[in-house]
């Protein structure tokens, strides 16, 4: 039964990949790499605005400021409620976007390196 099933899957896909002209896992590995690099620059901005602690004074600093936290505050918020910041004397070092970023490249590595290709590539070609 499966056999059959294998059969007729394989000439739909394989007109789906004709039809449309590129491969589905490297477009969904392209995609992947385009959150990692948007994510990171992200945490990057929120990192760089955490070193001005007063709110912008220009508008257009206001709305890049608010875009910035919430997109990266979803992130940030639960990791920073459970690593407490790390205090070297007269100052406290937030770990949070470090372990963030330890995270992105962790499962940019996974789906790139493992599931993609070894889970998505077969069935879509």
């Amino acid at each position: 039964m499966a056999l059959v099933e294998e059969i007729m899957v394989d000439p739909i896909l394989a007109v789906f990949a004709q039809t449309f002209g590129f491969s589905v896992s490297l477009l969904l590995m392209t995609a992947v790499n385009y959150v990692f690099y948007i994510l990171l620059g992200f945490i990057i901005a929120w990192i760089l605005f955490s070193w001005f602690p007063g709110y912008p004074s220009s508008g257009f600093l206001q709305v890049v400021y608010d875009a910035v936290g919430a997109v990266v505050n979803p992130i940030m918020m639960p990791l920073r409620s459970r690593l407490p910041a790390l205090n070297l004397g007269g100052f406290a070092l937030d770990l949070s976007p470090i372990i963030a970023i330890f995270g992105l490249y962790i499962g940019r590595s996974l789906l790139n390196g493992i599931i993609i290709p070894q889970f998505i590539q077969p069935i879509t070609g």
